[in-house]
């Protein structure tokens, strides 16, 4: 059974053990880094989650609530939106459906962040990532054309 554990001092050990081809996504040491260089700032953080299948981890996912109101990109016409900062899983298991297990809890997850609502979420996707934009693409997410940090964004509206 595929669930999100948060990523805590007990369990981020094995969450960085987990590998990715990183021209894809970034190293979830990176992105545990960015996180905190982010909460640090803001006072606030993205919610990182291991994402497992029992009790094995296979991946992360990482999502804040954002906007221009935190000095944010403004995506969504000066709304606060959800942000999809991150999702791995891991090269030994991938292709088994984690991936989209793990995106439907994210989304169930996103009402109980104590940040706020918002009613669209955001993400990007490294050029030429197609297993990714198909996944995105099957939830109802759109790309927008537009272009942040060398990656193609993408919109959901909830």
């Amino acid at each position: 059974m595929i669930t999100l554990q948060i990523v805590t001092s007990k369990n981020c050990f094995a969450i960085f053990d987990l590998k990715a081809d990183e021209k894809h996504v970034a190293a979830n040491q990176r992105s545990m880094a960015e996180a905190y260089a982010y909460y640090a700032e803001h006072g606030f953080g993205p919610i990182a989650y291991g994402i497992y299948n029992d009790e094995m981890p296979v991946g992360f996912i990482m999502a804040v609530i954002s906007g221009p109101q935190l000095g944010d990109e403004d995506l969504s016409d000066g709304k606060p939106y959800y942000y999809l900062w991150r999702m791995m899983i891991d090269n030994d298991h991938q292709s088994k459906g984690y991936g989209r297990a793990a995106l439907h809890l994210l989304l169930q997850e996103i009402k109980k962040f104590p940040q706020g609502k918002a009613d669209k979420m955001f993400t990007s996707v490294v050029p030429g990532n197609t297993a990714a934009t198909r996944l995105y693409e099957s939830f109802g997410f759109e790309k927008t054309g537009e272009v942040l940090d060398g990656e193609e964004v993408m919109e959901l509206v909830l």
